[in-house]
């Protein structure tokens, strides 16, 4: 076995009430395998310091009351003052902070480089933290190679703040730099200055890739890895994660609070169909099921509380995972993302109940029937209400992911969407929702035909002078024209406002017209 030894890195700044799950299966791979890996969770340490120093005494007894037991009602006063605090640094000390993201408004959809590399040479708050915890990491592991996980814009900064400093202290250590936010931004990246800070850039998976780098003549290949992988928490410390809570509403809650063990129930979609979706990508395409006993082994040996973070987890495997749990007696309480397909059942919904599963999440998009079937949702909105009944029955909370301004929908849909979710939230069968705006991006199939959709891509004209070696660096929203497309900054409001009445209970006799004559008053 070669004698490389890797550290794996999650960067600031994610939410702080459990890891993000990129490097824990990274971890549980390798090390199954016999190499030499090590992680280490820099996101939540750094949260914590800034709000030690920032906060003072009063925000150490807020933290440690985040950190305990007490129920979600008791926390919400406590996140307040952590939000307060945020808020001040953002407005005082540096403006692209946030306690789950840091930056992010510049790496949303960044063609220039030079713009993230003002931000990564800018000193923030977030800089003495990150240097001495990662100081502490290298000495205490001594790494020949290290991987960063980049999954969201807000991790863009400290990613490539990480890669920095290793360089100046540490310039034999090869610097590799994965996660969603590569696989999906940075595929037609040209610019070469991004390679002064990483050797190489991993797109999609890296167990294979990883195993390489550690072992050249490793024999495993991305069609060896298993289709569930076990995590692995080795290196993280748990008992530093604490939770946010931004509302009363218990589902919203559930992906900012809680210490979940984050799973993957299947790779890839079942479904794999949706236009606006990154079908052409494996992470979405290369749809590989494992067997249910696997992933409850799994999870007998992690803990009670999962959140499966599927694109939509597969009903047949579902079944499978649930009739093991009930088989083995486990008490466990456990979420996940679906679809609202007839798939599920009124006996299935109960089974999953049974088991241990206490909500899931899931698309009704635009919540019109012309529009799910432009977009191949493969639903209907009466399919998708008949689903939803037979979790409210089986007291499954649900939330909704809705869209609006996709391609060709018009003020008139958007408000009959509107009255539709009102209906829903009316009746109890969702009970958290949010709006959001249509993304073009180009590995959709929309993006693949854009003339079929009604619209034309833009793209981004050269800047005039470009600095050596430059090109181009993230490219996955692509800019779009659509003739007499309604005014969706208007729509957009109105659907919010409407929206956050209705989770509060208020306003469910009210029509979207009442909603639409409210924002214009304001």
């Amino acid at each position: 076995m070669s004698r490389n030894r890797l550290l794996l890195l999650t960067p600031p700044l994610l939410q702080p009430n459990c890891p993000y799950p990129a490097t824990m299966h990274l971890t549980g791979f390798l090390e199954e395998r016999g190499f030499d890996v090590h992680q280490r969770d820099l996101s939540v340490k750094v949260a914590l310091d800034v709000l030690h120093e920032y906060g003072g005494e009063e925000a150490d007894e807020f933290i440690e009351l985040l950190q305990g037991p007490l129920p979600i009602e008791a926390k919400r006063g406590a996140s307040e003052i952590i939000d307060d605090i945020a808020l001040w640094i953002r407005d005082n000390v540096d403006p692209d902070f946030g306690f789950s993201r840091y930056a992010e408004h510049i790496a949303v959809a960044v063609n220039d480089f030079g713009e993230v590399e003002k931000r990564v040479r800018r000193r923030g708050v977030m800089d003495r933290p990150l240097e001495r915890h990662l100081k502490a990491a290298m000495d205490e592991v001594r790494p020949t190679v290290v991987g960063v996980t980049c999954p969201f814009p807000g991790t863009l900064v400290g990613a490539f703040k990480i890669a920095r400093w290793i360089r100046r202290h540490h310039p034999d250590v090869r610097l590799v730099l994965g996660g969603g936010y590569v696989s999906t931004e940075l595929r037609d990246m040209t610019d070469r200055r991004p390679y002064r800070y990483f050797d190489d850039f991993i797109l999609d998976e890296g167990y294979a890739p990883l195993a390489k780098m550690l072992d050249p003549r490793t024999k495993i290949s991305e069609d060896s890895v298993p289709a569930f992988v076990k995590p692995s928490s080795r290196g993280l410390d748990m008992g530093e994660d604490f939770d946010v809570v931004e509302t009363d509403n218990f589902v919203t809650n559930l992906w900012n609070s809680g210490r979940w063990h984050r799973l993957i129930m299947a790779r890839g979609c079942y479904w794999r169909k949706c236009a606006f979706c990154d079908v052409r990508l494996p992470y979405i395409g290369c749809f590989r099921m494992p067997k249910a006993a696997e992933i409850v082994d799994a999870m007998q040996e992690l803990g009670t509380h999962f959140h499966f973070v599927d694109e939509a987890m597969p009903p047949s495997l579902i079944e499978g995972v649930c009739r093991e749990i009930l088989k083995r007696k486990f008490a466990c309480e456990w979420w996940g993302n679906i679809r609202f397909d007839n798939a599920f059942t009124p006996e299935l919904v109960r089974l999953m109940a049974k088991a241990g599963c206490i909500a899931v999440t899931g698309g009704l998009e635009c919540a019109d029937d012309r529009l799910l079937k432009l977009m191949n949702k493969g639903i209907t909105c009466a399919s998708a209400k008949r689903v939803l009944k037979r979790f409210r029955a089986a007291e499954i909370a649900v939330h909704a992911y809705l869209m609006y301004a996709f391609p060709t929908q018009t003020e008139a849909e958007a408000l009959g969407a509107l009255d539709f979710v009102r209906g829903l939230f009316a009746e109890d069968l969702v009970q958290s929702a949010f709006w959001h705006r249509f993304a073009l991006t180009v590995h959709s199939p929309v993006a693949k035909d854009p003339a079929a959709f009604g619209i034309e891509v833009c793209e981004p004209s050269p800047a005039p002078v470009r600095p050596k070696g430059a090109g181009v660096f993230a490219r996955n929203e692509l800019a779009f024209i659509e003739p007499h497309s309604p005014d969706w900054e208007r729509i957009g409001k109105v659907l919010r406002v409407a929206l956050y009445n209705f989770q509060q209970g208020r306003g469910l006799d009210k029509p979207a017209s009442y909603w639409k004559r409210r924002v214009r008053r304001q």
